[in-house]
């Protein structure tokens, strides 16, 4: 037996093709729809194939060659006949059964994707004032993430450019959007401010060891007896490092002021009451490690027992930004403060300012650029903070 397949664009095609080659004797095994393969020919319509045998013992010799009067021979052809027809007749069938399947299929596929929103529709290709935008502000943002900005605010600040921005902007204009956005959350800073009922204001520093509390302390101290001509007290409660208490001691020898040492938390009243006559008393507390929870709860004492009109939560720029949430983090019992930033001069990054002014929401005041005393400290300067965290593009 000969099985052979053929192709047509329809049914009656692919059949008359087997008639044509083997003959009228041939019988349909199979009939199915084939996709044409390749990418150009998804949306043409499938082929049908047909699957014919025929027995080589008529396919392979003439009739001539075996008695016409051979009763068995007429009798297969007949049947064989009939056979095709009857097989041709399933065919279509068949055909119109798949075509109906296959419609189904379609049009419950299109339902389904209108349905969850997932029709595709085509991509357009972006426009190329688009991609010159995406570019600045992938340029902006780099540079927000090099000055250490914590990633989740820089991007914050790029989504809002992005719907802020206008078509045919370029550089400095979205630049100068983000200054904007930057010196605005940066806010207007306050400084140290007096009672003015007659009664010394009370200001205490807090912060982790090694920020530079003391030596911040003794600047402010210095500013105000020398440029303010107020009369100044210090008290120092950091007796856990006796190299802090002999720094702030020389610094009030220096100074001309008077300075209380206090190894308790009850000792803090008595001290201030001695400094009644004062227009300023400035306390230096110890800088607690935030893992020690006796210590800490101990700082908190402290800081309560001063009952201060004014506290600066001291941070130094060179923190990082992981060290800066938990150290805020563990501060945020202080009912209010300012931030004050200490070694400018040693950090090229200022990313810290603005992560801890967007996580506090707390007012900026003074930062310290250097070791001298009084000179080495200002108030913060939002122009130029902002102008370091945008890099080179202002």
């Amino acid at each position: 037996m000969k099985i052979r397949r053929y192709m047509g664009k329809d049914t009656q095609e692919a059949i008359l093709k087997v008639k044509m080659d083997l003959g009228n004797e041939a019988v349909i095994l199979n009939t199915r729809k084939v996709r044409q393969k390749g990418f150009l020919n998804v949306f043409n319509k499938p082929l049908v194939e047909v699957l014919a045998a025929v027995d080589e013992f008529y396919g392979g010799k003439t009739k001539k060659e075996f008695p016409k009067s051979e009763p068995s021979i007429v009798v297969r052809e007949k049947n064989v006949e009939n056979q095709s027809n009857l097989n041709e007749k399933e065919e279509k069938i068949a055909l119109l059964e798949n075509k109906v399947s296959n419609m189904e299929s379609v049009l419950q596929k299109i339902y389904e994707q209108v349905s969850n929103g997932t029709a595709k529709t085509p991509v357009k290709e972006a426009n190329p004032q688009d991609k010159m935008k995406s570019r600045i502000t992938d340029l902006l943002y780099d540079n927000l993430i090099k000055n250490e900005v914590d990633s989740d605010i820089a991007r914050q600040l790029i989504d809002i450019i992005g719907s802020q921005v206008k078509d045919g902007s370029n550089i400095n204009d979205i630049g100068a959007i983000l200054y904007k956005l930057i010196s605005g959350i940066l806010g207007e800073p306050e400084t140290l401010k007096l009672r003015e009922d007659g009664k010394p204001t009370v200001v205490v520093f807090v912060g982790p060891t090694g920020v530079g509390k003391t030596t911040t302390l003794a600047k402010i101290a210095a500013n105000y007896s020398i440029n303010h001509k107020k009369k100044v007290g210090l008290i120092t409660a950091d007796t856990y490092r006796i190299a802090a208490v002999e720094q702030l001691k020389t610094y009030a020898e220096i100074l001309g002021m008077p300075i209380e040492v206090i190894y308790s938390t009850n000792e803090i009243k008595d001290a201030k009451d001695k400094y009644k006559d004062k227009d300023i008393i400035l306390i230096d507390t110890a800088g607690r490690s935030i893992r020690d929870k006796t210590h800490f709860d101990e700082l908190k004492m402290q800081v309560e027992a001063c009952m201060a009109d004014e506290v600066f939560l001291v941070l130094s720029t060179t923190t990082g930004m992981r060290n800066c949430r938990e150290i805020l983090a563990n501060y945020d019992f202080l009912k209010d403060y300012k931030l004050l930033f200490t070694k400018l001069d040693e950090t090229p990054s200022f990313g810290i300012i603005l992560n801890a002014r967007r996580l506090t929401n707390k007012n900026l005041s003074y930062v310290t650029i250097g070791q001298s005393v009084p000179n080495d400290i200002e108030v913060a300067n939002v122009d130029k903070i902002t102008k370091k965290l945008l890099g080179s593009i202002l």
